[in-house]
């Protein structure tokens, strides 16, 4: 709190408790009034205090049994990104919660005023428990390097097309736009558990499991289970992820341009303001995108039944089949502007992964482009805006993609000014 004097602290608490960047969360609001006051007096609360000042608990609140506190916190954390990514990108100070901990710190708005060395937010610190699968992460990292190294050095082959490609109403800006470009590749959030009958140590895919924070409140919550299942976890990237990217990677060459490639976790809401951002991966991972996108969105993902809805027809998509036969999934791609003109897109996947390749072929193969341009014409007019979604649904049969199809297409609001209307349930956006 050095960095900011409490007077200009208070004031941005008042403005935000009276807002609506909390949404309908009068836990929130009472969560951060507690932890700005704390942080004032330079303490950092200890879980059972929150349980009992906050939230009325008697002093046999187990932390243990009772994940109260880390679901409160990680909802207020979530919410404070979401507004600082959107409504809230221009307020002169931010408010950051790091994880590992309940101390609510204040630092300048970064373009603002330098802040001072601190914790940085929502970065897991040393000592937090995190494992990580290295030989799986460096077959990765390996793959991604030879694939990077190809493309910068001109021996990786031209995406067919691609010149056509790039002067399309979709990809002509974002080409010749001169800001750094940062490829943001969406993971499947895996952990470990021993198998009660091998003893052996396995990895789990749950799909109400999608970051180390819901692990550790489900195994808070389910105390019996913890033996049996620890805190590693591990990143998982699908091929059509990967191979989607390098799709983009070769249409996008071009050699005065900054190129990087990003996991999910990497990925700040600070990042967003100058730079083009393109995110490939599953809806879950979207993290700090939320903010800028959903609030504009007619469709809104439902995390129990791994569906879409669209607020407007009120129909719902729901994947079907399975990966070993015939099978049909859903996805959404999107592109819009970010808060300082830039520009962001999105290829995601609503249920399985495995259908990303596809997704992201609808708007780089030639042929599959053209359609949509076509589409894009006959729906929204011939100077149709250059920011839009489109419902996209995947077919196919085992390891195999068939096709993809663009369901329905939509225009978006040119500027983020849809980012102030109310804040949609975090269950629908998670």
């Amino acid at each position: 709190m050095d960095s900011v004097d409490s007077e200009s602290i208070r004031r941005h608490l008042d403005a935000l408790l009276a807002s609506d960047a909390l949404g309908k969360s009068e836990s929130c609001r009472r969560l951060l009034a507690y932890l700005a006051e704390r942080a004032l007096r330079g303490e950092a609360p200890k879980e059972i205090e929150i349980a009992i000042d906050v939230f009325g608990k008697d002093a046999s609140f187990n932390g243990a049994e009772d994940s109260l506190v880390r679901v409160a916190a990680r909802t207020l954390r979530q919410k404070l990104l979401e507004y600082y990514a959107g409504p809230g990108r221009n307020d002169a100070i931010h408010f950051v919660i790091p994880k590992g901990g309940y101390r609510l710190i204040a630092v300048p708005r970064p373009d603002s005023a330098p802040v001072a060395p601190g914790p940085r937010p929502d970065v897991a610190q040393p000592g937090a428990g995190r494992w990580i699968t290295i030989g799986a992460l460096a077959l990765l990292a390996a793959s991604i390097l030879l694939n990077v190294h190809l493309w910068q050095s001109g021996r990786a082959p031209p995406e067919p097309g691609s010149a056509q490609v790039v002067a399309s109403r979709v990809w002509a800006d974002i080409y010749a736009s001169d800001r750094p470009l940062i490829l943001v590749l969406g993971d499947a959030f895996m952990f470990t558990q021993r198998d009660p009958v091998t003893g052996r140590e396995v990895t789990v895919r749950d799909t109400r499991i999608n970051s180390s924070e819901e692990l550790r409140a489900f195994l808070a919550s389910n105390p019996s289970l913890a033996a049996e299942r620890g805190q590693r976890y591990v990143s998982y990237f699908t091929k059509s992820t990967v191979v989607g990217m390098a799709s983009i990677l070769r249409i996008l060459d071009r050699p005065d341009r900054q190129i990087e490639v990003r996991v999910h976790d990497e990925l700040r809401a600070e990042d967003l303001s100058n730079n083009d951002i393109i995110y490939i991966g599953p809806f879950v991972r979207l993290g700090p995108l939320v903010g800028h996108y959903v609030h504009q969105s007619r469709y809104r993902y439902d995390t129990e039944e791994r569906s879409i809805t669209d607020l407007v027809t009120k129909a719902s998509y729901l994947p079907a089949g399975e990966l070993r036969d015939h099978r049909k999934d859903y996805g959404l791609i999107a592109k819009f502007q970010g808060p300082n003109g830039n520009h962001i897109m999105i290829f995601t996947a609503v249920a399985r992964n495995a259908g990303l390749q596809q997704i992201v072929r609808t708007l780089t193969a030639p042929e599959s482009l053209a359609e949509f341009e076509e589409l894009l014409s006959t729906k929204l007019g011939r100077s149709a805006p250059s920011s839009f979604e489109a419902l996209v649904a995947v077919t196919g049969f085992r390891s195999t993609d068939l096709g993809a199809e663009v369901v329905d297409v939509n225009a978006l609001a040119p500027s983020q000014s849809a980012l102030h209307a109310t804040l949609a349930p975090a269950s629908a956006v998670q």
